[in-house]
């Protein structure tokens, strides 16, 4: 219940600090904090925590943004689950390439799900705005705040949890 508590807390930091961005800076200032968080602690703790990780940024993401109910919840399991499964293939201990790269198609993957998701519950959407005005944003931003964010969050938790 300990990891569950400090990740509950994670996400409505993340979410907290994401709002703030996007309402003081903008779209374009708001890296995918949340979308981290599934994937660290899908690294970290593994797959179980990675999916309560992601049902929880879902949730809390879906309650406070307009359109279809439930997207969120959905591309955030998915993106789980993808992380567990590339990180087999791609990532390596201490490497920080390898990070990126799944950093990168995780968050790829992410948007393609939102893009259909959307697509199917909303209507029809122009695949060249969403990626120039969605996907490229938030992988330039998230990219970059994923180095800061990890090394953070590994600090805290193996104090919480050492």
């Amino acid at each position: 219940m300990g990891k569950v508590a400090v990740i509950t807390f994670f996400v409505i930091v993340a979410f907290v600090i994401e709002s703030l961005l996007f309402y003081l800076m903008g779209r374009w200032a708001t890296p995918d904090l949340e979308l981290l968080l599934v994937m660290f602690f899908n690294m970290y703790f593994g797959i179980r925590y990675g999916l309560v990780t992601a049902v929880l940024a879902g949730t809390i993401r879906d309650s406070f943004t307009i359109g279809a109910p439930g997207v969120n919840v959905c591309s955030f399991i998915v993106s789980a689950y993808m992380t567990t499964i590339l990180k087999q293939y791609i990532y390596h201990m201490g490497s920080r390439l390898s990070r990126y790269m799944l950093i990168f198609i995780i968050i790829a993957i992410n948007a393609v799900v939102h893009y259909y998701l959307y697509r199917i519950l909303v209507g029809a959407l122009d695949p060249k705005q969403v990626f120039q005005f969605i996907f490229l944003p938030g992988v330039v931003l998230t990219l970059l705040a994923a180095p800061f964010v990890f090394e953070q969050l590994k600090k805290c938790v193996s104090r919480l949890f050492a």
